[in-house]
C-alpha cells in the first residue's frame, strides 16, 4: 500500500512539472512586472501547484511509514514520466542516450523495490 502511495506522489509531482510547463509556455516576458506576473496566474499553473501540494501531503505520510532511502529512490521515476510526457505533449527531442538513461533508471527502481 505504501509503495502505491509513493508512486501516486511521484506521478503528482511529475504531473505538476508538465502542468507548469504547459501553463508558462506562451508567456511573454515583455511589459510591466505586473503584466508578466498576471500571465502566470492560469488554470495550468494553479493545477500544477495543487499537484505539488497533493504530492507533498502524500509524501509526508509516506515518510512516516518507510525508510527515506527506499521512498526517495522512487522519485527517479519522475524523470522517466516527465521525459515521456515532454516528448508526447511538447514534442521534445529524444536521443539514444536519453533512452538508455531512462531504461537504467527504470531498472534501478525495480531493483530497489525488489530488494526491500
Amino acid at each position: 500500500m505504501v509503495t502505491i502511495l509513493i508512486i501516486i506522489s511521484v506521478i503528482l509531482s511529475a504531473s505538476a512539472q508538465i502542468l507548469l510547463k504547459y501553463g508558462v509556455k506562451n508567456i511573454s516576458i515583455t511589459g510591466s512586472v505586473f503584466h508578466i506576473l498576471v500571465q502566470y496566474i492560469n488554470v495550468y499553473v494553479l493545477l500544477g501547484i495543487m499537484s505539488y501540494i497533493g504530492s507533498m501531503i502524500i509524501w509526508l505520510y509516506v515518510l512516516t511509514k518507510v525508510d527515506v532511502g527506499y521512498a526517495y529512490s522512487f522519485t527517479s521515476l519522475g524523470f522517466v514520466l516527465v521525459m515521456l510526457f515532454s516528448i508526447l505533449l511538447f514534442g521534445e527531442n529524444v536521443n539514444l542516450l536519453k533512452i538508455i538513461g531512462t531504461l537504467l533508471i527504470s531498472f534501478g527502481i525495480v531493483l530497489i523495490a525488489r530488494g526491500r
